[in-house]
């Protein structure tokens, strides 16, 4: 089963960051944060924490990249049987939704999805 191989996303955030070269300064003022903490948490494997969905397709969008190449899919193999019970994505932008399910690679959709207990 797809999942979000959470470190190694960390690591491509900040790669797509610098290769762009956009400092941290700039997306603290973009997402409107008092303080920077929160994006080097998503840049820091060791943080094991990703940005929002919103967040995500905004810096897809200004990456110039889809979110297939923001995202690192890894296969978990699961002994346990998995129930999926469909969620309302609340504080989840219907924009940001609409343009995963138009854009993403369906493992990318189902790892989103479950990353987040949300149905993409």
């Amino acid at each position: 089963m797809p999942v979000i191989d959470v470190e190694a996303t960390s690591q491509n955030l900040k790669r797509l960051r610098e290769e762009r070269n956009i400092d941290v300064t700039t997306l603290k003022e973009l997402f409107n944060f008092n303080y920077p903490q929160s994006i080097y948490a998503w840049e820091n494997p060791k943080d094991k924490t990703l940005p929002c969905l919103d967040n995500l397709v905004t810096l897809a969008k200004l990456y110039k990249v889809s979110i297939d190449e923001m995202i690192v899919i890894k296969e978990e193999k699961s002994s346990t049987l998995s129930v999926h019970e469909v969620t309302k994505p609340y504080g989840i932008a219907q924009e940001a939704l609409d343009f995963i399910r138009l854009n993403a690679m369906p493992d990318t959709k189902l790892a989103l999805g479950r990353y987040y207990s949300i149905s993409i």
